[in-house]
C-alpha cells in the first residue's frame, strides 16, 4: 500500500525538534504519520485541519528528536557477549572482584565448555597490569577461558585455551597479529589482533574460531537484550560494524522472526568481499530493517588497546601501535571494492594507519573516478591538518568515537599525553573542514548511550574532571546531528532518517527535557521516555 492511501495518525508533543535544515520548520508540536513515514510536520492546529479525521497520540511534557542513529556500534558481538561473563569495570572494580566473577562463572557451566568473558579494562580493573594465562590458570584452571579486553582488539585466554587452539611457545605470529610473550619468550597467554579474531571472531576468523559459537535461540534472545538497552536509549538504527555469515544468518533470522528490533545497517567483513562483488550485490541492498551498509576492513589496532599505528610512539616507550594489513593489500581491497560501487567502511584510529587508508582511497579514485561512493573512516582518530585536508577533498565520512573521551580519556593520558589527547576525535576540527562527521559509541568498547556522547562531544570531559582538548568542543546540536544526519549519512540513508520530516521515517525518541536547553555537563542525566520506530511505540518508561 503507498503511503498516501494509509491511514494517517497525529502525534501531538509539547516541542517537537525536527533538525530540518535552514528554512524548514526547527520546533513544531505534531507530525502526521502514515505508515512507518512521516507525511507532514508542523503546528497541530493546522494537521488537525489537513487530517481531519486522523485519531492523535499524545506523546507528552518534554522534546521529541529523531530517533539516534548509531553509526558503528556491535550489536551481534554485544548478542554474543550476553551469553558470557560481563567484566566491565562497573561490576569488575578490582581484580579480586574480576576472579569472583570468573569462578562463579566457572561453577554454573558445564564440564567442558568454554568461559567466554568480556569488556575486561586493565586500567580500571587491574591497575594497569594486564592478565596473563597464570591468573586465569589459578582462577579457573579446569576448563578452556577466554576474556576479551573492553577495546575488543585482544584478550587473555589460560593454558587449557591455548592447548584447545593448538598454540605452544613455538608457534609463529599471524599475519596481522601477535601471541603475546614472557621475557623467556614463552606464551603469556595475551593475543593480539589476528591471534584474538581466529580463536573467536567469526567474521574475520581465517580458520574455522576455535571457540564454539552460542546456540541460536541464545545468541536471538542476546540480540533482543542489547537490543532492548539501545532502545531505552533512544536508539532506533544501528551499524553493525563487523558482520560475517554467521551474524548476518542471526540478522536475518531475527527479521524473519520478527524479532529485529532496531533497523540494521550491516558492515560486512573484509574477507567476504569478493563474495559480495562476484554476485553483484549493491549498498543498499535489503529493507528498511535490514540492509547492507558496505565493507568493513582494518588498518591497525585500537586506541583502548594500546595498539592503534602512530607516527609518534606512546608516552615513554619506542611502541608505534600496530599495523594489520599491508600497503598493497589494502590498496588491493580500496581498488575492488571501489570499483564495484560499495562503500569502504576502514578501521584507521592513529594517524599512520588513517594516512595510508588515504593513500589506497586516492588512488582507487583515480583508476575510478566515475564512482562516486562516498567511502568511511572508521574512528578516525588521531589527525593532523593535512589529513583532514585530505579526507575532506575525497569526500570522506570520518566516524570517531562520541564517548571515548568521557569514557577512556583518564586511562588514556598516560600513553598518549594530555597534549594528543587533546587533538584526538576531532569532531571541532573535521566538522569545521565541512566534513560530514557520524556519531558512533562503539559499543561494547565505549557506552552506547547517545547522550553520554553527545555531553562528551560538548565539554570533552573525563569522568574525572578533566578537559582534554577544549578546543574539540561542539555544541549540543552538532553533536545531536552526529547522531542524526551524520550517521544516516554515513550509511547512505540521510534522505530517510535524521529528520523528523515529510517522507523521512517516523522514527523518534521522546525525552525529558530539551538538550537544547540543558546544560551540557547534565546532557546524559536527560530521561529518555519513549522511543518510536516506523511510527510504533517500541518502549516507554
Amino acid at each position: 500500500m503507498a503511503v498516501n492511501d494509509m491511514p494517517v495518525r497525529l502525534l501531538r508533543c509539547e516541542r517537537i525538534r525536527t533538525m530540518a535544515p535552514a528554512g524548514a520548520p526547527q520546533v513544531v508540536d505534531a507530525l502526521a504519520v502514515a505508515g512507518e513515514r512521516i507525511v507532514a510536520a508542523g503546528p497541530l492546529t493546522e494537521l488537525r485541519e489537513r487530517f481531519a479525521a486522523a485519531p492523535e497520540v499524545d506523546l507528552g511534557g518534554g522534546c521529541a528528536l529523531p530517533g539516534f542513529v548509531d553509526a558503528h556500534l556491535h550489536l551481534t558481538m554485544a548478542a554474543r557477549d550476553a551469553v558470557g561473563t560481563d567484566l566491565s569495570a562497573d561490576v569488575t572494580a578490582s581484580t579480586d572482584r574480576l576472579a569472583e566473577r570468573l569462578r562463579a562463572a566457572d561453577a554454573a557451566l558445564p564440564p567442558g565448555a568454554w568461559l567466554r568473558a568480556s569488556r575486561y579494562d586493565h586500567v580500571r580493573t587491574t591497575g594497569g597490569r594486564v592478565l596473563n594465562r597464570h591468573d586465569l590458570d589459578r582462577w579457573v584452571p579446569d576448563r578452556p577461558v577466554l576474556v576479551v579486553h573492553v577495546g575488543a582488539h585482544w584478550g587473555v585466554v589460560n593454558s587449557a585455551a591455548l592447548a584447545a587452539a593448538g598454540l605452544t611457545d613455538a608457534s609463529p605470529d599471524p599475519l596481522g597479529g601477535s601471541l603475546g610473550r614472557d621475557g623467556s619468550g614463552r606464551l603469556n597467554g595475551v593475543l593480539y589482533e589476528q591471534a584474538l579474531f581466529d580463536l573467536a571472531y567469526p567474521s574475520l576468523a581465517r580458520r574455522p574460531p576455535v571457540v564454539p559459537p552460542p546456540g541460536e535461540e541464545e545468541l536471538l534472545a542476546g540480540l533482543e537484550d542489547a537490543s532492548a538497552k539501545f532502545l531505552a536509549a533512544g536508539i532506533t538504527s544501528v551499524g553493525d560494524a563487523m558482520v560475517g555469515p554467521d551474524e548476518l544468518r542471526l540478522l536475518q533470522t531475527a527479521r524473519a522472526r520478527d524479532r529485529l528490533r532496531q533497523r540494521v545497517t550491516a558492515l560486512i567483513t573484509y574477507p567476504h568481499a569478493d563474495h559480495l562483488i562476484a554476485a553483484g550485490v549493491q549498498d543498499g541492498f535489503g529493507d528498511d530493517w535490514l540492509r547492507l551498509g558496505g565493507v568493513k576492513a582494518f588498518v591497525d589496532g585500537a586506541v583502548a588497546g594500546l595498539t592503534c599505528w602512530l607516527s609518534e610512539p606512546f608516552n615513554g616507550t619506542d611502541d608505534h601501535g600496530m599495523p594489520v594489513v599491508t600497503r598493497q593489500e589494502l590498496t588491493d581491497l580500496a581498488v575492488r571494492v571501489h570499483s564495484a560501487g560499495l562503500r569502504l567502511a576502514v578501521h584507521a584510529n592513529g594517524d599512520r594507519a588513517v594516512s595510508l587508508l588515504l593513500d589506497a582511497i586516492e588512488h582507487a579514485r583515480r583508476l575510478r573516478p566515475d564512482i562516486a561512493t562516498r567511502h568511511r573512516i572508521e574512528h578516525c582518530s588521531v589527525v593532523d591538518e593535512a589529513l583532514v585536508a585530505r579526507i575532506a577533498a575525497l569526500d570522506l565520512i570520518p566516524v570517531p568515537f562520541a564517548g571515548y573521551v568521557a569514557f577512556h580519556g583518564d586511562a588514556l593520558v598516560e600513553a598518549y599525553g594530555e597534549e594528543r589527547l587533546g587533538r584526538m576525535f576531532a569532531h571541532r576540527q573535521l566538522l569545521d573542514a565541512g566534513i560530514t562527521v557520524a556519531g558512533s559509541s562503539d559499543y561494547p568498547c565505549g557506552p552506547y548511550e547517545p547522550l553520554s556522547g553527545v555531553k562528551s562531544c560538548a565539554t570533552r570531559r573525563t569522568r574525572k574532571g578533566r578537559v582534554l582538548g577544549e578546543h574539540q568542543r561542539i555544541s549540543t546540536g552538532e553533536a545531536l546531528a552526529l547522531f542524526g544526519t551524520g550517521a544516516a549519512a554515513a550509511a547512505g540513508e540521510e534522505r530517510r532518517k535524521g529528520r523528523l520530516a515529510p517522507g523521512y521515517l517516523a522514527d523518534l525518541v521522546v525525552l525529558g527535557a530539551d538538550p537544547f536547553q540543558v546544560p551540557p555537563d547534565e546532557l546524559d542525566q536527560i530521561p529518555v521516555t519513549q522511543t518510536w520506530v516506523g511510527g510504533v511505540p517500541v518502549w516507554t518508561t
